[in-house]
């Protein structure tokens, strides 16, 4: 029996060229995580939030790191791989924002603030720049 989907797949990642609030046919960054509910579409906007909240502690982490322990060989590298990580996570906010879904990036613009008012107060700000590959 045929799912009315090419190929017989029970669904498929549609891209978007233009702003939309739709969820229909829509995957966050990876085929495997598909929204096909208002449930989904919930908790993916939950997770990407995180996402970005998530960033902005990194910011934070790094910076904290790098300030206390600048001259520790150890330290630094461990920072460095903080950093990998964090242009990792600026990278993988940058495609969802590339969904063009009006409502994931509100989440990603949420998570942002609240990391941002959580974290970012506890970072020098002349020194925020400095910190990363921001691609949000």
């Amino acid at each position: 029996m045929s799912s009315g989907h090419p190929s017989g797949k029970a669904h498929s990642c549609g891209m978007n060229s233009a702003f939309t609030w739709s969820y229909d046919n829509l995957c966050i960054v990876f085929p495997w995580w598909h929204l096909s509910s208002k449930n989904d579409l919930l908790i993916g906007c939950l997770g990407v939030a995180l996402w970005a909240y998530l960033y902005e502690y990194m910011k934070y982490y790094i910076y904290n790191t790098q300030r206390h322990n600048a001259s520790n060989v150890s330290s630094r590298y461990a920072t460095s791989l903080w950093y990998g990580a964090q242009v990792g996570v600026s990278f993988l906010l940058m495609l969802v924002m590339m969904t063009y879904n009006g409502y994931l990036m509100l989440s990603v613009v949420a998570g942002a603030i609240l990391g941002h008012f959580h974290w970012g107060s506890r970072v020098s700000h002349t020194h925020i720049a400095d910190l990363s590959l921001a691609c949000h």
